[in-house]
Parts: C-alpha cells; structure tokens; sequence
C-alpha cells in the first residue's frame, strides 16, 4: 500500500538568504537599543551588538561612554581608545576620553584630549572651561588664564567662561581684572549665585565692602539654599565687625551643609569674639575634627578670652567650656 506525504499546513521553511536578512534585522533593533539615550540595557545591547559585529565603531564608542559614566573607567576608557584610529577627528570622542582621564585622575591627560577637542571643534567653550579647570588644579594658572582668554573672545557671551576668568585672575593676584570680569559675568548671568557670591567675596578682598555685600547679599537672596554664598556673606559680615550677622550668616551655612569646616571654624572665631566661649569652643572642636587646623594667632586669643587664669596660690579653675587644659588643646589641635 503505497504512503500518501500529507504536508503540515502553516509550517514553512525560509531560505539561508531569508533567515539573514531576519536577524540582520533583529540585530540593527539592538543596535538602536544600545544607541539609545532612554534605554536601560543599552550597555547589555552594545555587548551583543559587538559580539556580532565587531568592527562597529560607533557602538564600541557608545559603549565605552556608557561605562564611563558607570564609573567603569578603565574597560570604558579601554573601548574609547579603540575608536580613536578610525573617529580620530570626531570631537565627541577626545571630549569623552578627556573626561574619562580626568575622572581617572589622569589631569594631564585629560588636558591633552580637552586640547584636541578645541583643535577640532573650536566654538565649543565648554571644552576651553575644562581645560583650564584642569590646568589650574595642576597649578598652572598662567595657562587657565591663557585658555579663558581665548574662550571669551571667542564667545563674548558666554558667562561660565568670564566667571572662570575671574576666579582664575584673582587666583593670579589680578584683583581689578578679575572683578571686571565678574561683573561681566552677573551682566550676562544675573541670576546665578554662585557668580555673584565668587564677586562679593573678590570686591570685599579688595576692601569694596558695599559693592561685596550687596552682590553677596543678591546671591542668597537667589539662591537661599547655597551654603557657599551664605559663608562668604559670613566672611564679608565679619571683616566689616558685624559679628552678630556674620554669625547668622555662618549658621545657615550649617543648616544647609553641616560638614563645611571652614564655616565651623569662621563661627567659633566669631562666637568668641562676641564673648560666647562655650558655643565657640564646640565650634572650633568640630572644625577640628573635619580637618581645619587653627593659626596660632588664633590659639593664643581663645586662650587670652576663653581661659581664665587663676588667682595666685589657688587651684586652676574651669570655665563653662570645660578646664583650661583640655580647651587649650582643643583650640590648637
């Protein structure tokens, strides 16, 4: 009896070229994946865009930036360098491998890559702003002041780079060039504190106590969360011997950042010399404790204010703050 072949209905079998042409497909989907900027798993698609097709340069880019900002730094920077033979021109890619140095803590690296990227993209202030971060960290604050120079005359407009100009200039010991240009910067950005606090405390350096509290006083009215503004207002408040503001001013720089030695530190000196030796002395032991070391000079007045000396021929006596050998210490650790 011969056998009929009865063929199953639905079942079809694609030919090799078909099946290719499928997961070609399937593959550019996680290609586009990995490219994306709102996916989760563009680093796992990346990989297995690689495994398929490893000549890709610009998923091995992508995937090298995205395990820099993992804080994978040596695999990322490991898959950036590997593109630059063939993307050796694009910007993007030194920008990034500049930011993988420097958060490797390669300064003068970074400072290399941030140079080709002006090289080759130089309308980009952002990479001149970097640069001269870097170069001012290495403590080469005559090139910083070189490179902002350069960043704005490029971009007369650009407040982040005269901002930086100016803190780089009174770095320099240039204090009239540099609050020329921290007013250029509060013109082009008035509402960004912190440009305007780095100018009350230039313009109070160079005894423009107005001119410094107002700018100071503006910058945390913007911003009344900024704890740096409300320190350098304290330090203003301070020189001009308004104590009893400065403290104010210290305080809510504690309120906003508890952690912040110097302001621990500029309050116990303020509170000391409102006479309130308990309250300065907790002050200056938490300084202490965060890293600050006091001058001598500031040693030798507590302990002229703070320390009371005994009568001759009696024991040594305590004040509120404890006994005058601890507190001794405690002002000068």
């Amino acid at each position: 009896m011969a056998l009929g072949l009865v063929a199953c209905p639905g079942a079809q079998v694609k030919d090799d070229q078909d099946a290719g042409s499928d997961a070609s497909a399937s593959l550019d989907i996680v290609r586009q994946a990995c490219l994306d900027e709102a996916q989760e798993n563009a680093v796992a698609a990346c990989r297995r865009v690689l495994r398929m097709r490893p000549k890709d340069m610009v998923v091995e880019h992508r995937l090298g930036w995205l395990l820099v900002e993992e804080g994978k730094l040596p695999e990322g920077t490991a898959h950036l360098r590997k593109c630059l033979k063939t993307q050796g021109a694009d910007p993007e890619l030194h920008f990034h491998l500049a930011v993988a140095m420097s958060k490797r803590g390669d300064r003068d690296g970074a400072v290399r890559f941030y140079s080709k990227v002006i090289e080759l993209q130089p309308e980009r202030i952002e990479a001149y702003v970097e640069k001269a971060l870097l170069l001012r960290r290495l403590k080469r604050r005559d090139e910083a002041e070189v490179v902002l120079r350069a960043a704005v005359a490029k971009d007369p407009k650009s407040a982040v780079a005269w901002a930086q100009l100016s803190l780089t200039l009174s770095q320099l010991g240039k204090a009239d060039e540099s609050i020329k240009a921290g007013y250029k910067a509060v013109e082009l950005k008035p509402d960004d504190a912190n440009v305007r606090s780095n100018l009350g405390l230039f313009l109070t350096n160079q005894k423009k106590m107005k001119e410094g509290l107002a700018q100071l006083e503006e910058a945390v009215r913007i911003d009344a969360t900024n704890a740096t503004a409300w320190y350098n207002l304290g330090l203003t408040h301070t020189r001009g011997d308004a104590l009893e503001k400065a403290a104010r001013a210290f305080l809510q720089a504690l309120v906003i950042r508890e952690e912040f030695p110097q302001a621990h530190h500029n309050l116990a000196v303020v509170l000391m010399g409102m006479g309130l030796c308990q309250m300065s002395k907790i002050h200056f032991d938490r300084s202490h404790e965060l890293g600050v070391r006091s001058a001598q000079i500031v040693i030798d007045q507590y302990e002229k204010m703070c320390i009371p000396k005994p009568e001759e021929g009696s024991e040594e006596s305590p004040d509120a703050s404890g006994s005058s050998e601890e507190t001794s210490k405690s002002a000068g650790t």
